[in-house]
């Protein structure tokens, strides 16, 4: 898939932590912080866009960071801030899920075992 056949999301597009100037397309309310490729691609499969992934690439506005990015194909011709929001709604689902996981290991890993007498 070449880059003209579909629309490209950076993962700083929908990090709470950046400025506008720095790269984040939406909304800070619609932000979610520590977004990955991972969660990026989380997000486009909940979408049910067919979409690539592309690991190895750097974003232009920080280039010393590998971070990837996301080719979503749009087909039925939506605007790129009608496919940001779609996708930010799933990345807040996708950190919302990976940060309740990491609460569920810790809370796991805090509860000790209770010797019976």
């Amino acid at each position: 898939m070449r880059k003209r056949d579909g629309v490209i999301f950076w993962p700083a597009y929908f990090e709470k932590n950046y400025s506008r100037e720095e790269g984040r397309k939406i909304p800070a309310n619609l932000a979610a912080e520590n977004v990955n490729i991972e969660v990026l691609e989380a997000a486009a499969k909940s979408t049910g866009f067919e979409y690539k992934v592309e690991q190895a690439k750097r974003y232009p506005k920080s280039w010393s960071e590998k971070r990837g990015y996301v080719v979503l194909t749009n087909p039925e011709g939506h605007k790129k801030k009608r496919l940001l929001l779609m996708l930010a709604k799933g990345v807040r689902r996708a950190v919302a899920q990976r940060e309740s996981a990491r609460a569920q290991a810790q809370k796991k890993k805090g509860k000790r075992k209770k010797v019976r007498k």
